[in-house]
């Protein structure tokens, strides 16, 4: 009797062993084909003065205010607000236009509009930040292949 109980012990902790990897495997992959994109404009005072609009392959997925809590206390919105998140499954690159309104005097040098549009690689990469800093009159984009440091804490 004793035996078979342990024999069924076993076989218990074995199977709920295997469901549990089986169940973080799934998780991972699931993991590696998303994408997130964030949007960066280098300024918490900036927050509900600006409104945002992002395309991705032509369908908006994001249409409001900017807003960020970049602070030492919160340092998630280091790298700007998130404003979309997707599967990329089965994509290697991708169209993104985004569109950058002024809410009030403050202008994106000297235009209360800007907008850019470009192509991504989005190979092996979990997502980007674009970045404005308002004054430079460009655009950059950092990704953690091509700009590993840039989404390094210390």
């Amino acid at each position: 009797m004793c035996s078979k109980m342990k024999r069924l012990l076993f076989i218990l902790i074995g199977s709920s062993l295997l469901l549990l990897l089986s169940c973080s495997k799934k998780e991972g992959e699931s993991n590696k084909n998303s994408f997130f994109i964030l949007v960066n404009l280098s300024d918490n005072s900036r927050s509900g003065k600006d409104y945002v609009k992002l395309w991705v392959n032509d369908s908006l997925l994001f249409s409001g205010s900017y807003f960020t809590d970049f602070s030492e206390v919160n340092v998630d919105d280091i790298w700007g607000m998130k404003v979309a998140s997707f599967n990329k499954q089965d994509k290697d690159s991708i169209k993104i236009k985004l569109r950058l309104i002024s809410l009030d005097t403050v202008l994106f040098s000297q235009r209360k509009i800007v907008d850019t549009t470009f192509y991504y690689k989005i190979i092996d990469i979990p997502g980007i930040s674009i970045t404005d800093s308002r004054e430079t009159g460009h655009f950059s984009v950092f990704d953690t292949l091509n700009a590993p440091t840039y989404w390094r804490i210390e």
